[in-house]
């Protein structure tokens, strides 16, 4: 299995501002608390409930304004990070951050693993090929 490779550049670029708009949303929506984990190699976000823990959040910033496709495809390198005590919810967001979707990590492995080609990994790199009609679409203000 190939996976991309991790960049600093790009991580450092999207992950600060789609955490925030995450976390304000969980907030604002859900009435809870999402904290950055302090952990870098866990899930993305601790989600909180008057200090107790409710849940998790991993996130991943796509390059398009709006879903322009049928399926979601989420790395198969992020199961790893699903397999949490509590629920963990797997969030996708716009890459101008005026959207987002959310799906239950266990309804993501449901989906089977396919082969994508794409800009960073041109073989070899597993994606679940997610419906997007099983993610919550949320425009954001």
């Amino acid at each position: 299995m190939q996976t991309k490779p991790f960049n600093k550049e790009v991580h450092d670029a999207c992950d600060p501002p789609a955490r925030e708009v995450v976390s304000k949303y969980i907030k604002s929506m859900w009435d809870m608390n999402a904290w950055h984990n302090p952990n870098q190699y866990a899930v993305d976000l601790i989600i909180e409930k008057d200090k107790n823990l409710i849940g998790y959040a991993e996130i991943e910033m796509r390059d398009w304004n709006d879903c322009p496709f049928r399926t979601i495809h989420i790395p198969q390198r992020k199961k790893k990070l699903f397999d949490n005590q509590k629920k963990t919810i797997y969030f996708v967001v716009s890459a101008n951050l005026k959207r987002l979707w959310y799906c239950d990590t266990k309804t993501i492995l449901e989906f089977p693993l396919i082969e994508v080609p794409n800009k960073a990994v041109k073989e070899g790199e597993y994606f679940y090929d997610v419906p997007i009609n099983l993610f919550t679409s949320v425009k954001l203000s």
